[in-house]
């Protein structure tokens, strides 16, 4: 038996039998301040306070932020408190529009949905200003000091990510 299951059964034998049983966030947080050093929660909370969507889709925003809320729960204790940090760290432009959309009431699956069909048009419309852009924009062709021919081009791979190419030709 792990120490976990043993501080458990000694948690439910020291219990008086007429308190009602831990709720799901009530055990979660026992569980973590017992097992989970303090030094790793506050890194924890550190990421999770300072996570936001730049550079990255909103899809693997949202994997991001819903591990780091899983193990931050006291964070957001409320699914409302959950959705008003998830806008918050999106990037500008959707954070933006997200404000615009009516999300009152709405659950927090809603809310990443609502997002993901805000961003999907605009990444879609990003890849193809990016089809169309002759190629050879924005490459550098010229000699470095060491005197070879150098082309160095920078490329947009996918959503938001940029990929520096170094080609050097002899």
């Amino acid at each position: 038996m792990g120490a976990a299951f043993r501080w458990w059964e000694a948690y439910e034998r020291s219990k008086p039998a007429d308190v009602a049983s831990l709720s799901w966030y009530e055990f979660f947080v026992f569980i973590l301040v017992k097992f989970v050093p303090p030094t790793s929660m506050e890194e924890l909370c550190r990421r999770f306070e300072q996570l936001c969507q730049e550079g990255i889709s909103m899809t693997q925003y949202e994997m991001k932020f819903s591990k780091l809320a899983h193990h931050t729960i006291w964070l957001v204790p409320t699914e409302r408190e959950r959705i008003r940090r998830f806008t918050d760290g999106l990037n500008y432009q959707l954070h933006f529009v997200m404000t615009r959309e009516n999300t009152s009431g709405a659950r927090f699956h809603e809310v990443v949905d609502i997002a993901w069909r805000i961003e999907l048009p605009c990444i879609q419309e990003q890849e193809e200003r990016e089809a169309k852009r002759p190629h050879g924009s924005g490459d550098f062709s010229g000699v470095l000091s060491g005197g070879s021919p150098t082309t160095v081009g920078v490329v947009l791979i996918g959503p938001l990510r940029w990929l520096v190419k170094f080609i050097v030709v002899h």
